[in-house]
């Protein structure tokens, strides 16, 4: 994944949380997005993505609006990758000749 390609999935998990807060306090709304949204982040994210899943735990639809999931699973992804700051995680990259 390159980081411009980052950065539009990061968009996309922005705009999920903020619809998630706006609207997903609506009660079958909220389930149903929030299922939609836990298969969306798996194909954004892999694995990391299904993390996304934990806000069907909340049935009163009131909490799980105020936790940004999906900014979060997108930024540690980022991190991990290196792709949020630019450079690889670990430390220095040296080539050997």
């Amino acid at each position: 994944m390159t980081r411009t390609g980052y950065f539009i999935r990061l968009g996309i998990s922005i705009a999920l949380d903020i619809a998630d807060a706006s609207f997903g306090r609506i009660p079958i709304f909220g389930s149903v997005g929030e299922g939609l949204g836990a298969g969306l982040m798996f194909v954004l994210w892999g694995p990391a993505g299904l993390a996304y899943a934990w806000e069907l735990v909340d049935v009163t639809e009131q909490i799980d609006g105020f936790i940004p999931t999906a900014t979060l699973i997108a930024l540690v992804v980022g991190w991990r990758n290196g792709l949020l700051t630019g450079k690889p995680r670990g430390g220095d990259v040296t080539t050997h000749s």
